[in-house]
């Protein structure tokens, strides 16, 4: 069996949203030393601004913005304090059944959609914790941004600070229900406890204090002696450097 079959998920791409592009891009690029960024194509035609940068070889962080003030992300974020995590954009090798699976646990399918030429579904973060994108994307090793010449020039002069994603703390109700349905629904083996792991990465379920959604991001510090420890906050969301 090749890397490419059998049932998997990585983690791609984490997504914060906020009513304030300029200030958040800005804490973004202080906070985690980012270098260029580039905007996905598809979502100027969805009316949300884009800021995306890499912060390894094959991870990327995203801050957007609804542009119009009617916007539903715009009436949410008036919700919740006018930043917040808000899309976990992850890769996997088949979509079949998905949508299925997802109506038989009680999960809406928010949006069933193509972008750049691969099938997308995104489930309700009302009944997932958050927006999760479920991206039929092969191979493996391969990502929308590949042959993309902005995002090439962004990968090739990407953070110093730090080079992947750990994990994201996804706060929900029931922590350990909804890692079980996140791994029925895409296909994942059920896990042992409140906690999948996507690749090397890890999306840990904690209970909801106050607020649910992401609440926290690990990152991978590449200076070792200095960086490891350190806190900040994007969006109203704790990154911790590891």
């Amino acid at each position: 069996m090749n890397g490419d079959e059998g049932h998997w998920a990585e983690l791609r791409q984490v997504g914060f949203a906020t009513l304030d592009h300029q200030a958040a891009t800005k804490t973004a690029t202080d906070l985690l030393e980012l270098g260029p960024s580039f905007g996905d194509p598809v979502l100027g035609d969805l009316h949300l601004a884009d800021f995306t940068a890499p912060v390894g070889p094959d991870t990327y962080v995203e801050v957007l913005a609804p542009t119009t003030p009617d916007h539903s992300v715009a009436r949410w974020l008036r919700r919740v304090g006018g930043s917040s995590g808000w899309v976990l954009a992850t890769q996997v090798p088949s979509l079949d059944g998905v949508a299925d699976r997802a109506a038989a646990h009680g999960v809406r399918v928010a949006v069933q959609t193509q972008a750049m030429g691969h099938d997308i579904i995104q489930l309700h973060p009302l009944d997932v914790g958050v927006l999760l994108e479920l991206d039929h994307f092969l191979p493996r090793t391969g990502w929308f941004w590949d042959a993309t010449p902005e995002a090439q020039t962004a990968r090739a002069a990407r953070s110093p600070k730090v080079d992947d994603i750990l994990a994201v703390d996804v706060a929900v109700a029931d922590p350990e229900a909804m890692a079980a349905t996140w791994a029925a629904i895409i296909g994942l083996e059920p896990p042992a406890g409140p906690a999948l792991m996507f690749g090397r990465r890890r999306i840990r379920f904690v209970p909801a204090a106050g607020r649910s959604g992401i609440v926290a991001v690990d990152l991978h510090a590449t200076n070792r002696d200095h960086v490891p420890g350190q806190r900040g906050v994007l969006c109203n969301t704790l990154i911790r450097f590891i």
